[in-house]
């Protein structure tokens, strides 16, 4: 029997997986710094960059839940189900619930060392490397494919750069725009897991304009905005203003196997012959295939940052 205050999508996390790492492909294209995902092979000029910053992502679809006053509950019940005391909880504090979106965190894979979450927790580890949970605030596939080729993803200025034209301050704000604006980022939510989990029956839930996060057992954790565009335009920021730590291969490299020393993950692919990024390269492809979270890194050349950080004083 269906449960008629569910609303099921019709996404997959493949889809939405493959997507969103082309999109921000295409938005970094002809920017100081590029984003280079497990499915690309690296080049010998991508092994010379000497700054990187890992992005873990694990991709997730949304589900949707009627609001109370659309579909009352009648009473508390003693086995009442986690999805109605979502309803309850976000109703109780006026948070957005017409309708609210969530996903469940991933069981425990067999023979995995820990579960999901808590692995993508471990790397998450500012400002060396970050981990987040990603999902479409869109249920409708219609609607996903809309957004995937709206905007200005493909215009040429004022985003159009060469290292020789650095000169005026308005550069930053143009860049980091190009990732803020950008509809099909807006249309994702971006969460940092939080805290280690026993369990898998454990669900984050927000609002259709990407805000008011709560986390079940019951807690609010954020009622700004947390969108995709959002998490990425501060990594913009911090890229190209003074003040902000910019990650070396090797220190990245270091967290890596810290992180697998940490959970026991039983991997050496950080530990061949090639150089730093190379092996960061071979680690995140390890990941996605062991437990499907998604390596993004951001590589950059510091000689150029450096140059764009002191227009920027």
């Amino acid at each position: 029997m269906s449960v008629t205050y569910v609303i099921r999508g019709n996404l997959s996390e493949g889809q939405i997986e493959a997507d969103v790492a082309q999109y921000l492909g295409w938005c970094a294209a002809g920017m100081p710094f590029r984003l280079h995902h497990v499915d690309e092979q690296l080049t010998g000029a991508d092994k010379l960059y000497d700054v990187t910053v890992p992005i873990y992502i694990q991709f997730k679809k949304s589900t949707g839940l009627r609001s109370i006053a659309s579909r009352p509950i009648q009473r508390r019940r003693v086995d009442e189900s986690a999805l109605q005391e979502i309803r309850r909880f976000r109703a109780q504090h006026d948070l957005p619930d017409d309708p609210t979106l969530f996903f469940e965190l991933r069981k425990r894979a067999k023979n995995a060392p820990d579960l999901q979450h808590n692995i993508l927790l471990e790397h998450n580890r500012p400002p060396i490397s970050y981990a987040i949970y990603v999902a479409p605030l869109y249920l409708d596939r219609d609607k996903y494919w809309k957004d995937i080729f709206e905007g200005d993803r493909f215009r040429d200025d004022p985003w159009m750069w060469h290292e020789s034209q650095i000169r005026h301050g308005w550069w930053l704000n143009s860049w980091i725009s190009r990732f803020g604006r950008q509809p099909f980022l807006k249309g994702h939510i971006s969460i940092a897991p939080h805290q280690r989990v026993e369990g898998h029956e454990h669900y984050y839930a927000y609002s259709e304009a990407g805000d008011s996060i709560s986390w079940h057992s019951p807690e609010v954790l954020e009622r700004g905005a947390s969108r995709l565009s959002d998490f990425m335009s501060v990594r913009v920021r911090q890229l190209l203003t003074p003040g902000y730590e910019l990650p070396s291969p090797e220190q990245c490299l270091g967290a890596a196997r810290e992180i697998i020393e940490t959970l026991d993950l039983g991997v050496d692919g950080v530990r061949g012959d090639g150089g730093p990024i190379e092996q960061l390269h071979q680690y995140g492809r390890w990941l996605w295939k062991e437990h499907q979270i998604r390596q993004v890194l951001v590589l950059g050349k510091r000689k150029i940052l450096d140059e764009i950080r002191q227009v920027e004083r």
